[in-house]
């Protein structure tokens, strides 16, 4: 009632990084020198993310009706879940022309150095910049993780001819430059959609693949 005859309104809050102020300073003049070095470019991106086996947080997961607590049966009344949820990590790379094939691990496998090369570089990305970019014009923007960065994936990148942002022209922090995380909380709308959950890993990189191929073109030229 009170916003009835306030100026109160009921806003959506928006997730921005937590940036240092050292990160802050840098941010403006990277940007700058990567517009320049890269204004002919398409920009290919990547990025990793879990999904576990049922998501609760999605809005509507958390409510049912009922006219009796004492009558409501307990699968309605109770959502359970494990104290340690098994998780499934997905990487993907995206760009203006389309999507990689995903990579898919259980959780607890991290994406080191040897991982990001031998699974997602070499059999994911690669084969995605042949296709989509024989003649180039692209360039291939990963995150400051340091398996991105480290000298293996460096020497891999050149020995492979792809064409990287440099770490000292890349900017930490940047989701609304680099929005695939947009595309991954649409991604897990779609894949959660209705309160579904899944019983096994199995059966949830089935619904996440399912989901990935109805993702609109439309979309990743929005992103990137």
């Amino acid at each position: 009632m009170i916003k009835r005859y306030t100026s109160i309104k009921c806003l959506k809050r928006v997730k921005k990084p937590l940036l240092t102020e050292k990160q802050r300073k840098k941010a403006r003049p990277k940007c700058r020198k990567l517009l320049e070095a890269y204004r002919n470019h398409e920009f290919v991106i990547d990025d990793e993310s879990c999904f576990t086996l049922s998501h609760a947080s999605i809005a509507g997961n958390d409510r049912f009706y009922s006219n009796n607590l004492q009558t409501t049966p307990n699968h309605i009344k109770y959502k359970h879940k494990a104290k340690y949820e098994q998780k499934l990590l997905v990487w993907i790379a995206l760009s203006p022309r389309g999507m990689s094939k995903p990579y898919f691990a259980p959780s607890g496998l991290a994406i080191n150095k040897f991982v990001y090369v031998g699974k997602c570089i070499r059999p994911k990305l690669l084969p995605f910049l042949q296709e989509h970019y024989p003649n180039g014009g692209y360039v291939f923007w990963p995150d400051l993780a340091s398996s991105h960065y480290s000298n293996f994936a460096q020497e891999e990148f050149q020995s492979k001819g792809i064409n990287y942002v440099p770490k000292h022209l890349n900017p930490a922090s940047l989701p609304k430059a680099r929005p695939i995380e947009d595309f991954f909380g649409n991604l897990k709308a779609k894949v959660y959609e209705n309160g579904w959950s899944a019983k096994t890993l199995a059966q949830l990189k089935r619904r996440i693949s399912s989901c990935l191929k109805k993702m609109d073109l439309v979309l990743y030229r929005a992103i990137c």
